[in-house]
């Protein structure tokens, strides 16, 4: 009797079992605690965990680093690392004051410093240095103060001017008024044009005239340093 009763237990037991199982079976969350998946993280990528959330199937856990911000997503039944997603790029922050970037380039090229300027994408500071001959860009770690690149072009030369070969016009000691009263004074007349004519050893007038005596015109040269008559041409 006893046999059977006990026998009559074990079944009961395995009944209840069963029933349990089917209508609450294991999920995958079982088998991986959120704090198992946090250790996971911090052993795998390091940084400080910021988040931990449950969704079907997996745990999203949010962790930061020096880098960046991170979210990944840990499969509850086994523990593997489904996805790595990258939420915010952080960098090194800027630690070297322009005024210690300068420093540092006037220390790496001589030359005339024209221009700086922080790159906060790349945390670097650009300082543009000029030499009689080369422009340089010197790209300097806003971390370490180390110049990490420097590139150089050619600056162009300026030309000499070429010297004036020109001749300096003579000085005119005789003006022009001066030429109509000396060339009145070889005809009596009037004066229709007059025309000055540079050459090299200062130059002469040509005055035209219609001479009143014979009603004939005429065209005096005069020279324009020494104030004379050097010819008188009559027209036909």
């Amino acid at each position: 009797m006893r046999k059977w009763w006990a026998i009559g237990i074990v079944i009961m037991v395995f009944s209840i079992t069963a029933l349990a199982f089917f209508l609450f079976p294991r999920t995958a969350a079982d088998s991986v605690t959120m704090d198992e998946a946090a250790q996971t993280i911090e052993q795998l990528y390091g940084g400080a965990i910021e988040n931990a959330t449950e969704t079907e199937g997996f745990y999203q856990i949010e962790f930061k680093r020096d880098d960046g911000t991170y979210l990944a997503a840990i499969n509850r039944a086994d523990g593997q690392v489904e996805s790595l997603e990258l939420l915010e790029k952080t960098g090194p922050a800027k630690a070297l004051s322009e005024e210690q970037a300068r420093e540092a380039a006037a220390a790496a090229e001589q030359g005339e410093m024209k221009e700086i300027q922080y790159i906060e994408s790349d945390n670097r500071y650009e300082v543009e240095i000029h030499s009689e001959t080369e422009r340089k860009i010197l790209f300097i770690s806003a971390e370490t103060g180390e110049v990490m690149d420097v590139q150089t072009e050619a600056l162009e030369t300026r030309a000499e001017p070429e010297p004036d070969t020109a001749q300096p016009e003579p000085e005119r000691i005789i003006s022009q008024n001066a030429a109509i009263a000396i060339a009145k004074e070889t005809l009596d007349g009037i004066v229709d044009d007059v025309e000055f004519v540079q050459t090299t050893d200062g130059g002469y007038y040509l005055v035209e005239m219609d001479d009143n005596a014979s009603d004939r015109e005429a065209t005096i040269q005069i020279h324009a340093i020494r104030g004379e008559t050097m010819t008188v041409e009559w027209d036909d």
